[in-house]
């Protein structure tokens, strides 16, 4: 996240996490219940680690579908820690989306999300002319030095997906709520993400035995969004092996500078690397910044994901399952 603070306001954009399909409520709301299970999900990331602006955000979720109605439902909460937690955000958010079968093989799913944010700057090692009253008081609502901003949130998105391919749109902030921590406004900008992929299959299920073989994939996938001046695209591919889940992206634009400023629009490689074990699957990715911040030794940018499904007894058609990693047979 970006931010930039002035007497009035405070400009924001989101997070990002590098494994974006492990937070799946996070990227778009229609991805709740998409396993036609009830599937709980922890999420790390720790940007930057060796700099005193370091990063750090925590997220949890879970979400479950209930085919008598065709609908999926989750809950998300997630908090973020700026530097030394100067600014801490606390989101929570409900999901819902429906299934709409176009054609035997053609599945669209539009979701809606709602959202509760709170946001906290914290002054306690600061003070400014502003805090006070005419009597040299803090004045009521700086808290000591701590500003409190609250607001709702809405959000929207659609899915719509084959057996092998699938294509996403996010819209976030759709009501640009205002997030300034004094008297004016700070609208946070509406954030537009597009997700699609395509799963290439090396191996196929023989239905005359009964033996499963291994799955053997390459599930190329592209991540773009943009918010105010900003945008970003990850652009890469997962391996799956068996139980061997393995990716490697690209993040930014080539040859496109940023917010006109004449900055090259290249931030990371990310290498991920993980294990899906029963019920339960485990990945890990580290982001090797190739911006110009690297010089700076930022650490880079860990994350880990812990995705547990729990199987239902029920039989689901194949066709019905997303494509995408975390959500095709993984488990």
């Amino acid at each position: 996240m970006l931010v930039a603070l002035t007497w009035k306001r405070a400009e924001a954009q989101d997070i990002q996490f590098s494994q974006f399909y492990g937070a799946p409520l996070f990227i778009n709301p229609a991805f709740a219940g998409s396993t036609h299970k009830t599937r709980l999900v922890f999420h790390q990331r720790i940007q930057w680690p060796k700099l005193d602006g370091k990063y750090i955000t925590s997220l949890v979720s879970a979400d479950t579908y209930f085919s008598k109605y065709r609908s999926g439902v989750g809950l998300q909460v997630y908090k973020d820690w700026q530097g030394s937690n100067t600014i801490n955000s606390t989101d929570v958010s409900l999901a819902y989306s429906y299934e709409i079968f176009l054609t035997s093989k053609i599945v669209v799913r539009p979701g809606l999300q709602l959202g509760y944010i709170s946001r906290t700057l914290d002054y306690s090692d600061l003070s400014f002319s502003y805090q006070y009253d005419h009597d040299g008081n803090i004045a009521p609502g700086y808290d000591n030095g701590k500003v409190r901003k609250q607001f709702m949130d809405l959000s929207s998105g659609a899915v719509i997906y084959t057996e092998n391919l699938w294509f996403g749109f996010a819209a976030n902030h759709i009501n640009t709520p205002n997030q300034s921590f004094v008297d004016g406004k700070a609208p946070l900008p509406a954030k537009y993400s597009f997700t699609a992929g395509y799963q290439i299959n090396f191996r196929k299920h023989d239905k005359s035995t009964l033996q499963e073989e291994k799955q053997l994939s390459l599930i190329p996938t592209i991540h773009y969004k943009f918010q105010g001046k900003s945008d970003q695209t990850d652009l890469g591919v997962y391996g799956v092996y068996d139980q061997l889940i393995s990716g490697i992206w690209y993040r930014g634009i080539p040859g496109l500078k940023r917010y006109k400023r004449g900055v090259q629009n290249n931030e990371s490689l990310i290498a991920l690397i993980g294990w899906k074990y029963n019920n339960l699957a485990v990945t890990y990715s580290y982001d090797f910044v190739v911006s110009r911040l690297a010089p700076a030794r930022t650490g880079g940018a860990h994350e880990i994901n812990l995705t547990y499904i729990f199987n239902k007894r029920k039989k689901i058609k194949p066709m019905r399952r997303m494509p995408c990693p975390h959500f095709y047979k993984s488990f």
